[in-house]
Formats: C-alpha cells, structure tokens, sequence
C-alpha cells in the first residue's frame, strides 16, 4: 500500500505531462514550424524586391550612349575624318576603339558613356 501511495503521483504527472505534451506542446511545435516558414519566405520576397529595386535604379544611371574620345600624342583631344565615334552600346564603342587602335597606332581611344543621345 505504501508503494501505491508513492506511485500514485508519479503517476499523475507522467498522465499530465503527456497530457500537457500532446495538446500544447505539439501544436506549438507546428505553429512554430510553420512560422519559420512563412519568416523565411517573407524574407526571401523583401530579398527579391529589393534586389529589384535596386537593379533598376542602377539601370536608370547607365549611360545613354557611348562616345570614343581620341587623343593624340600631345595630350588634345582631336577629331578624325571618317571615324565613328559615337555608339549606342558600349560593346561595339568597344570594339571600333580597339579596331580603331590597331589602325591608328599614333592615337589613343577611350571609350566614354554620355548620358546624352547623340545620333
């Protein structure tokens, strides 16, 4: 009889923590869970937004075409007969400076962005 008094509470406890246990602690779990997901998604979305933003207000900063400023061998900015010098992306502003340098070894060609359209 003893015994039975002695293990009558612990008894109890082990039926109220299980008890407490499944109907609090399990659904807490889920929710928790759950919460973490919706904060990391959320998360991942303001990333995505913001990225965005911020692409684009850089993209409005490009410039609008790109000129081939030459230089002599004095330092004075000249211009050639013949030569193009102003372009609307920068690969091909590129590519004429380096044709450009190859065909006039007593000039320099730098490639430079204008927020200006020029035709």
């Amino acid at each position: 009889m003893f015994e039975d008094w002695i293990s009558a509470p612990a008894i109890a406890l082990a039926v109220t923590y299980s008890w407490l246990a499944h109907n609090l602690g399990e659904p807490f779990a889920a929710f928790a869970k759950d919460f973490q997901f919706a904060a990391i998604c959320t998360v991942a979305v303001i990333f995505i937004i913001a990225s965005m933003f911020i692409m684009l207000r850089q993209a409005k900063k490009l410039p609008k075409s790109y000129m081939v400023e030459i230089v002599d061998v004095y330092g004075e900015k000249v211009s050639i007969d013949g030569v193009r010098q102003t372009f609307k992306t920068y690969d091909a502003a590129e590519s004429y400076a380096r044709m450009y340098r190859k065909n006039f070894t007593q000039y320099r060609f730098k490639v430079v962005g204008s927020q200006k359209v020029n035709a």
